[in-house]
């Protein structure tokens, strides 16, 4: 019975890659299990070389939905997986003479699966955990010349600490990829600062979340922006963020400066 929610959590279950199911309120109970859909917006006016804008006006436009899951075995160890499938993405880029070309991807996109190991600990007025995930990234083979994920093997490892007061949360996280093709390297880190809030028989918490994401080409990029979550019923969660490009420097020619922006509903049993 275990295998197969667990394998039902693999098969039909995606920021920043390293926020787990539910919206990082996993369940901590043994035979907990959860999915989530979350729908993504990200739009960027422009075309940028290192940090220098090269195409003013050429944009990129993508919506993808991310249907995620997690399975608890117990309350330490869990297994989540995601899956984005691209609705619709478009770019504008430089033709071979200097012309405006418009390039199109959809589809499903590459599948992660996490194995998070949590430590947890109770303190006087104040409670929080530990989380270290080793992580796998399943490319799903595209033949399009633009395509939003990355379509390679690789492996990563995510560590994390959280801790709230009854009025306060606070989260911190880095994770490091290696992905086999090409020997290319990715670091995400974060940094969230939030207060809870309680009303109308439930409860859930107000962040400012802002996300570091460097890759061994030279890009670094900086975004920051608030995020809503509520916990509708015990069941039912959802949450809602925008974050900003605040500072965008790429390696090579892509697109940047603009917004990212998620809104998402799961459910926990």
């Amino acid at each position: 019975m275990k295998f197969r929610a667990a394998l039902f959590a693999c098969l039909f279950s995606f920021t920043i890659r390293a926020d787990q199911p539910i919206f990082n309120e996993m369940p901590r109970w043994s035979d907990g299990w959860g999915f989530q859909w979350v729908y993504e917006h990200r739009y960027d006016p422009h075309l940028l070389t290192d940090g220098e804008i090269v195409g003013r006006d050429f944009e990129e436009d993508v919506h993808i939905l991310h249907l995620e899951g997690v399975y608890t075995w117990k309350r330490w160890i869990r297994m989540t997986a995601k899956i984005p499938y691209v609705l619709d993405a478009r770019r504008e880029i430089f033709g071979q003479a200097g012309e405006k070309l418009v390039q199109h991807d959809e589809g499903l996109g590459d599948i992660l699966l996490a194995l998070p190991l949590k430590k947890y600990f109770n303190l006087d007025g104040r409670s929080g955990s530990w989380t270290v995930a080793p992580q796998v990234n399943i490319p799903m083979p595209r033949n399009d010349a633009y395509a939003i994920f990355d379509n390679n093997w690789g492996n990563a490892l995510s560590l994390g600490y959280e801790t709230e007061t009854y009025k306060w949360h606070f989260g911190a996280g880095v994770t490091g990829f290696l992905f086999y093709e090409g020997d290319e390297a990715e670091l995400h880190a974060n940094l969230d600062l939030g207060r809870n809030i309680q009303g109308f028989g439930s409860a859930g918490h107000i962040k400012w979340e802002t996300d570091l994401m460097a890759e061994d080409d030279g890009t670094l990029t900086i975004l920051s922006g608030p995020a809503f979550h509520w916990k509708i019923t015990d069941t039912v969660h959802a949450r809602m963020d925008w974050k900003r490009d605040w500072f965008d420097r790429q390696g090579g020619l892509d697109h940047g400066r603009g917004d990212t922006f998620r809104i998402g509903i799961g459910f926990v049993f």
